[in-house]
């Protein structure tokens, strides 16, 4: 079959009404729970091609994105989403090479704007006390309360991609997700803080025996939902490329003195970049930084942090009292199939036992 001449440059996915995707690989199709290449279309006006086969599917419908459309020949309503600009493979490539990727449209303009009101409304109720400058904090029951949040922890391009890089499907939350402030600075504006540098869990201080971070396997996967977009301006946060090959924490020096990117120990930093809506996703082991007293824009800069592990390694903290929460709201009710069992096994099943030859993982410190 010829292959359309298709101008878009991002692709879509094309879910069924249970939340599986349509999968177009080998020329046939099929349905998925997760967003694997063949999972990737394209949109030429009434026609959807598959990015890795000459399968083309004809919309009845005029396509337009989360609304109800149908195919010709096909039973069923489906729904178009707006996914990445690279197909899922080529970012998995980015993660081996770079260590961290950005995953486009994990959250489109509408759901970005619902999941501020509700942060906006849970601020007000049980942040109040919070000052309006200088520093962060951190909302920890978004589970419970945000269904733009349980969509984005459980894309299904994320999740993939994560599942291949961390070389299982056997995956967890090691804390229920964060929805993260950074305040505008103020008193913080054109200082230089010491201190902040790390690489995330399970890579906290104490948890490895004898701090020894094997190569391979690869323990852990950040991946923060920028709710707002992260740049220089707004205290995007600070990293190290490539540090996650070094296989060990940030030297004392690193947390000594202030950061000043580009000068002494500093000179490698640089600033993640990313727009509103879309995933860092990066290796648990790379060193970064928040850094507050780059927020000079004015105004607070949101983020959903998520810790993914080997299901058998210890969470950083309890999760069942939140996991109670979501169980008896509304949030369950307005997921799909998929959705549920993947809130299920990501953040509330039981930690797994740890299997022959894993290293025994220990409390973490405090960092």
């Amino acid at each position: 079959m010829k292959r359309l001449n298709v101008t878009n440059t991002s692709y879509y996915l094309c879910l069924n009404e249970y939340g599986h995707l349509l999968d177009g690989s080998g020329g046939s199709l099929k349905e998925s729970a997760l967003g694997s290449d063949g999972c990737m279309w394209r949109l030429a006006d009434r026609y959807l091609q598959c990015a890795v086969s000459d399968l083309t599917l004809e919309l009845i419908d005029e396509p337009i994105p989360n609304q109800p459309c149908h195919f010709s020949g096909m039973g069923g309503e489906f729904f178009l989403q707006p996914g990445p600009s690279q197909l899922p493979s080529e970012h998995l490539v980015e993660m081996h090479n770079y260590g961290y990727t950005v995953l486009e449209n994990v959250l489109d303009r509408e759901q970005l704007v619902q999941l501020k009101e509700g942060a906006a409304e849970k601020r007000a109720r049980d942040h109040a006390g919070e000052a309006s400058t200088d520093g962060f904090f951190w909302m920890t029951d978004g589970l419970a309360w945000s269904r733009e949040l349980c969509h984005a922890i459980t894309h299904p391009v994320a999740l993939w991609l994560i599942q291949h890089y961390l070389s299982t499907d056997d995956i967890h939350l090691c804390h229920m997700p964060v929805i993260s402030t950074v305040k505008p600075a103020k008193e913080l504006k054109g200082t230089f803080p010491e201190d902040g540098w790390h690489s995330d869990y399970p890579y906290h201080p104490g948890v490895f025996p004898d701090e020894d971070w094997p190569e391979s396997p690869i323990f852990g996967v950040q991946y923060n939902i920028c709710i707002d977009e992260f740049r220089a301006g707004n205290g995007a946060t600070q990293f190290v490329p490539g540090s996650h090959f070094f296989c060990k924490r940030p030297p004392s020096e690193f947390n000594e003195g202030g950061t000043r990117m580009g000068e002494g120990v500093h000179q490698d930093v640089q600033q993640f970049h990313a727009p509103a809506g879309a995933a860092l996703v990066y290796d648990s082991r790379t060193w970064h930084r928040r850094c507050d007293e780059l927020n000079t824009s004015g105004r607070d800069r949101m983020a959903m942090l998520n810790a993914v592990t080997q299901s058998w390694v210890p969470p950083m903290w309890e999760k069942e009292s939140i996991g109670h929460l979501y169980k008896g709201s509304d949030v369950p009710d307005m997921l799909t199939e998929r959705q549920r069992r993947d809130i299920d096994r990501l953040c509330n099943r039981e930690t797994q036992p740890r299997p022959e030859g894993m290293p025994i993982l220990l409390e973490r410190q405090r960092i």
